[in-house]
């Protein structure tokens, strides 16, 4: 494994709600941090690539900085992650609210940015309120920077101005295209599962924020690596809950990161705390989401050092019930603690990738279906069902044209056993399938 080169890093930083996560959103023009009224919400850093005028860098969104006696271990660790980054930063976007005017915390935050020793560009946000702006802009210049900024992220006022001085303190320019990742793979499960602890094992840094706390992850924190020279997106996502105990909007949020997540992933690692010694249903709704949404998939046990003999049999008697799904899955039993079996995950990984790309002969699919239905044909109603002909197209998913009598009548249960048929004579496990059916 090794970590994917970056760009020059340009660092937005300052107190918790002054609007970083909403000016992030607007430089990236994406909604990829989650914006919400209250303290404290984004924790982990969040990372893009931007092109603006031929040069390129890595834009950072870091967790409000907190200061004095109540802050929680939670703002401790947000606070750690953020002060490595200074010392790496290109550039730092000290972002300040003029609507509300300078607060102690601000000045606190300063003298550590002065401190750092890079370049600083004070950005007044929220300053649409014109008359705000004239009142309070003047005592920002007691903070010391030589470089100050009016604008407001949520109405886009100031961005271009903003991104024009970013630029001109990145001095490299882009050589040829940004390198995208050939595939993205996606860790989703429970809140306390160890998906952030596995993350940091497979890229091999603390890059989320790991907390016996629920709920400690709240956005999708993505970060890029190669492995056996394929570069791979890994996203470490939030705990989703069961809906009845998500009573709380900034969680419905997080749970809707979550899902774009899985929508938008090539693999889903669906991570289950074994150590429960039962699958529960909440893992269940997630572990059929991502099937029903055609994602590759691997199954990872954690926890598995904290089971007994007696809640391993429980777990695994509770499985039984859903063998239908689950032996078209790869499963591995891991544990982060003891890093039991975290090294064949990337390795599973590649693996699935490279099957799903597999190359299928028609000639070969058809003639296995045909004497499979051949055997054990299709009816509705009395009537057969027929399948004159299969097709194979490319596809991101192994995809099969199926050029049939009745249309219509090719259902689900039909479609079940033409797609166990395909599974039966090749090596598909873990792979989705995806059926087209056609009248002939």
């Amino acid at each position: 494994m090794e970590t994917v080169q970056s760009f020059p890093k340009i660092l937005l930083v300052g107190r918790t709600n002054v609007g970083k996560s909403t000016l992030f959103n607007r430089l990236v023009q994406e909604k990829k941090s989650i914006v919400f009224e209250r303290e404290g919400v984004t924790r982990d850093y969040i990372q893009e690539t931007i092109t603006w005028n031929d040069k390129t860098f890595d834009l950072i969104d870091t967790g409000g900085l907190v200061f004095g006696r109540h802050v929680d271990d939670i703002q401790k660790k947000v606070q750690e992650k953020v002060m490595p980054l200074l010392e790496k930063a290109s550039l730092i976007l000290f972002v300040c609210d003029v609507k509300n005017g300078l607060v102690e915390e601000d000045t606190i935050i300063a003298r550590a940015l002065h401190k750092a020793k890079r370049p600083v560009i004070l950005l007044l946000n929220k300053a649409d309120n014109q008359s705000k702006l004239e009142e309070n802009q003047p005592d920002f210049y007691k903070l010391g920077f030589s470089e100050m900024l009016p604008a407001s992220a949520i109405h886009g006022i100031g961005i271009g101005t903003l991104l024009g001085r970013i630029v001109d303190h990145v001095e490299d320019p882009i050589e040829g295209k940004v390198e995208k990742p050939q595939y993205k793979v996606v860790i989703v499960g429970k809140p306390n599962a160890g998906k952030s602890s596995l993350m940091n094992l497979l890229i091999n840094q603390e890059r989320s924020i790991v907390s016996d706390i629920a709920g400690t992850t709240r956005e999708a924190i993505e970060s890029s690596i190669y492995y056996c020279s394929d570069l791979i997106q890994m996203v470490d996502t939030a705990g989703v809950r069961k809906k009845r105990n998500v009573t709380d909007d900034l969680e419905s949020l997080m749970v809707k990161s979550s899902m774009e997540a899985v929508r938008t992933a090539d693999i889903v690692l669906m991570m289950i705390d074994a150590s429960q010694g039962h699958i529960s249903d909440q893992e269940l709704k997630l572990l059929f989401y991502a099937y029903e949404q055609k994602k590759i998939m691997l199954i990872l046990f954690n926890k598995s050092d904290l089971l007994d003999e007696y809640s391993r049999t429980t777990l695994e008697q509770s499985l039984e019930e859903y063998d239908f799904i689950l032996k078209k899955i790869p499963q591995i039993w891991t544990s982060c603690l003891t890093k039991r079996n975290v090294n064949k995950v990337l390795n599973e990984v590649k693996t699935l990738w490279e099957r799903c790309q597999q190359v299928f002969n028609s000639t070969e699919v058809n003639e296995i279906v045909q004497n499979e239905l051949a055997t054990k044909p299709l009816y509705h109603t009395k009537i057969a069902l027929r399948v004159f002909k299969i097709r194979v197209i490319k596809g991101s998913i192994p995809t099969f044209v199926l050029h049939v009598n009745h249309p219509a009548w090719f259902g689900d249960s039909e479609q079940s056993c033409i797609e166990n048929i395909l599974r039966k004579h090749f090596d598909l496990r873990g792979c989705p399938i995806q059926l087209s059916i056609r009248k002939v």
